[in-house]
């Protein structure tokens, strides 16, 4: 037999009542202003009460299901709002940039070399450090990127000396080594005067400048072509 210990026998059958209504104990405790753990006392070597335990669990899962999936439908209606308002903000930006030298040779750059896939980081990748010293200068300069969120990387040889290379690169297109993921090694040997020092990665991990980046691309190959 369960004991009620101090307490009025009413807190203890009203607990039984609540409980079979499927009150938790935090809410039976409440009910009854006694303490949760009294309540557990009260009610854990009672074979209805693990039921009912079973049953709010299941249902805490599937209203928790049921909140996931609400979240991840707003998250994913702000995401295509904002996707839209890059777009809609690239064509005015494209406006008042296409006649700039420097933004018409980073788009053609990255056209070039770049990583055009859409659900990608922005990736330039090439063997000249020209090519990323104006690329990086475009992408402050008009996706505003801070320098600091720009990432670097080095596709590298077995004889080559990764620290050099990483100097030779970090003094041509100023970034600072802090700024260097980890380099990856190509298997065998560089054959090209143009590969002494690895092959280069600028890396920039936003999705929606990625759109904004591709829909200037289009732009300007529209006006290419007229």
């Amino acid at each position: 037999m369960t004991k009620i210990g101090t307490y009025k026998p009413e807190a203890y059958e009203q607990a039984l009542a609540f409980r079979h209504r499927g009150f938790t104990y935090t809410e039976i405790a409440k009910i009854c202003n006694v303490s949760r753990g009294t309540v557990s006392n009260w009610l854990k070597h009672e074979p209805f009460s693990k039921a009912v335990a079973k049953e709010n669990t299941k249902r805490a899962n599937a209203e928790n299901k049921k909140r996931i999936a609400l979240v991840n439908k707003a998250r994913n209606t702000e995401r295509k709002n904002q996707y839209s308002e890059a777009l809609r903000l690239a064509v005015i930006e494209y406006k008042n940039y296409h006649t700039s030298p420097l933004f018409v040779a980073g788009l053609m750059l990255y056209e070039s070399v770049g990583d055009i896939s859409p659900n990608r980081s922005i990736r330039l990748s090439g063997s000249e450090t020209t090519q990323h010293l104006i690329f990086i200068r475009f992408a402050i300069k008009y996706l505003g990127v801070p320098k600091s969120a720009i990432r670097f990387w080095l596709h590298l040889y077995p004889d080559l000396n990764e620290v050099a290379c990483m100097k030779y690169w970090s003094k041509k297109i100023h970034i600072s080594p802090g700024q260097f993921h980890k380099n990856q090694v190509i298997v065998g040997k560089s054959q090209k005067k143009t590969l002494h020092f690895g092959v280069g990665n600028t890396v920039i991990s936003n999705t929606l400048l990625k759109k904004k980046l591709l829909r200037w691309l289009e732009l300007v190959n529209k006006d290419l072509a007229k």
